[in-house]
């Protein structure tokens, strides 16, 4: 889509589409070089944190930018972890297939699509969910060796596909750690069944909307990964509350939630529309509070990226 048609479509001052016109010469360079290079990665970050400012600044319309995302990606880039993202199958991007997808470094093997891949992955987000999943299992490694005298009950909130779950029984087969998994895609818990089959003794799956429904076992550790940065504050505060609620004395309840330091940001929501609730480790802490935590309870840790915090709270 060349510039004169992008101020067509979108009726804006050349000046106040530069860089909109900046993104789609670059877009289009790459794409006639085959997907960008590593070496190239640093220019179209640039390029994207620029039609971010603008966007922030309501320089550009948000809609618009993700309107021409749209119609590039249907055009160009069909079959990309972009593409999956953006035509969000399962009614938001983030869902189970992206994650195990990012887990598992899927890239297309068409030639003009497989950089673009490399791209995606390369970006702090996707290393950042990725680094979770390695949070998770030191999480029970730790809980784990701390609990030899008794079964460890452990709660997954929104387990999606379970990789983490399946891959950390696969390296544990001894350890006696009982997992419950709860997930409002229907879809999400086929897949997770079929990925921990080896371990069905040791795994139960909830096809249930967890705010709503929670199983009321009494567990050592509580764990939500990729499910407290969609939700409002209120609703964050409410679930938070429950997990306390189902969460043993001398149990651990441990959330994630997106950073507000988060460079692969634009890329997410301008090309994908991924859009998640930001929080910094100040408003973590204000909510555990608010959801009745005591003070001292209270920890706020990260993974390497330092995209991804984790809210701790000891009962």
């Amino acid at each position: 889509m060349p510039p004169l048609v992008l101020q067509e479509r979108y009726s804006v001052h050349q000046n106040d589409f530069a860089p909109l016109i900046e993104c789609d010469d670059l877009l289009r360079e790459l794409m006639a070089q085959g997907g960008p290079m590593p070496s190239d990665y640093a220019q179209m970050n640039r390029t994207l944190r620029l039609l971010g400012d603008a966007v922030r600044a309501k320089v550009i319309a948000r809609d618009d930018v993700l309107a021409y995302a749209q119609d590039v990606t249907n055009r160009h880039l069909e079959g990309t972890m972009q593409a999956r993202a953006l035509g969000k199958k399962y009614g938001y991007s983030g869902d189970f297939e992206i994650i195990e997808a990012i887990y598992t470094l899927q890239i297309a093997q068409e030639p003009h699509l497989r950089r673009w891949d490399l791209y995606f992955h390369s970006q702090a987000a996707p290393n950042a969910v990725r680094n979770r999943k390695a949070y998770f299992h030191q999480l029970l490694n730790s809980h784990s060796a701390g609990h030899t005298k008794a079964p460890l009950n452990v709660l997954n909130v929104a387990s999606g596909p379970a990789r983490d779950v399946r891959e950390w029984m696969l390296d544990n087969p001894e350890r006696e750690v009982f997992f419950d998994c709860v997930d409002a895609e229907i879809h999400a818990v086929e897949r997770a069944k079929k990925l921990c089959a080896p371990f069905a003794k040791r795994v139960e799956f909830y096809h249930r909307n967890v705010l709503r429904f929670l199983p009321a076992k009494g567990y050592e550790l509580v764990w939500s990964a990729g499910l407290f940065d969609y939700l409002t504050d209120r609703t964050f505060v409410f679930l938070l509350k429950a997990l306390i609620a189902v969460t043993k004395r001398g149990g651990e309840v441990v959330v994630g939630n997106f950073s507000d330091y988060n460079p692969s940001r634009d890329y997410m929501e301008l090309l994908g529309d991924w859009v998640l609730q930001h929080r910094t480790r100040e408003q973590l802490r204000e909510l555990a509070l608010e959801a009745g935590a005591a003070a001292d309870s209270i920890e706020v840790m990260w993974e390497p990226e330092g995209v991804n915090l984790f809210l701790h709270i000891r009962r």
